[in-house]
């Protein structure tokens, strides 16, 4: 999925009005990656999902370090995110990727000749395993931290999420946390032979966003800044997604369960004290 992701992102920079901007994605999704997105028979609606992830999870980090004094950020389960080298960051912030190893050495070698705008550091580690969790909050260290977990929260076993909201803010400086999240009507919605792919993938035992914000809020972490793909998509890309829609009307669509208008789906950026 993470060479999908990245041919997503890579297609956003070639559309008129793209939403996300990513000069590097091209080259790291690599022939593969962009053969299987064009593959998709509705790639327009994964592409523009990606795409409006990316730009709201850019507003909202900018936001956080800029706002709470950020020292370090943890993007756990980086995948080919580029957020390094294309958003505005400090160039004294710390930046540590975390992902299997085989991710990260791949990601080093296309990206070798690029240079980050922050302190980059990298960590090969498995977050379902309690010791690689452990090692890789003991590295973060007690400075004020963010967590980012992009397209992450949604893949892993219950008690790992519920592992990770306890022990982040107990082991570490992390005090600020950024996610996506979906609802199951959103998630239903937006069930394309890509989104399928993704749900191949989760734990059996997965949890979803309504589950994984209650899990958070158990564990004191609160929302403090919110981006809605329901409404402020609108706002973004009001046209685009009329186009879209229009493009899909008929009787596939008709039968698909609306999204509510409350719909929790979007990007969170949550606090604890």
């Amino acid at each position: 999925t993470a060479l999908m992701v990245a041919a997503c992102r890579a297609m956003e920079n070639t559309h008129p009005v793209g939403i996300v901007r990513d000069p590097f994605a091209e080259r790291l999704a690599g022939a593969r990656g962009m053969a299987i997105a064009r593959a998709l028979p509705s790639i327009e609606i994964m592409r523009f999902g990606v795409g409006i992830r990316s730009r709201f999870l850019d507003e909202l980090v900018t936001y956080a370090v800029t706002t709470y004094g950020i020292d370090t950020v943890v993007s756990a389960g980086c995948g080919l995110d580029t957020s390094p080298w294309r958003v505005d960051l400090p160039s004294d912030l710390r930046w540590i990727e975390v992902d299997f190893p085989a991710m990260l050495e791949y990601k080093t070698a296309v990206m070798a000749s690029e240079k980050p705008k922050c302190r980059l550091e990298r960590l090969a580690a498995d977050l379902n395993d309690r010791s690689q969790r452990h090692r890789v909050f003991s590295a973060a260290g007690n400075a004020p931290g963010l967590i980012i977990t992009e397209g992450l929260l949604m893949y892993l076993p219950a008690e790992n999420v519920e592992a990770l909201a306890a022990e982040s803010a107990r082991m570490s400086g992390i005090r600020h946390w950024l996610l996506d999240i979906a609802s199951e009507q959103f998630d239903r919605r937006m069930d394309t032979a890509g989104w399928q792919a993704i749900q191949n993938v989760r734990a059996e035992n997965h949890l979803n966003g309504v589950q994984i914000l209650e899990v958070l809020r158990r564990n004191g972490w609160t929302p403090i800044r919110h981006r809605n793909y329901m409404r402020d998509c609108m706002e973004v890309a009001g046209e685009r997604i009329r186009a879209m829609m229009a493009a899909r009307s008929g009787s596939a669509a008709e039968e698909m369960p609306p999204a509510p208008a409350d719909d929790i789906s979007g990007v969170y950026l949550l606090g604890r004290g």
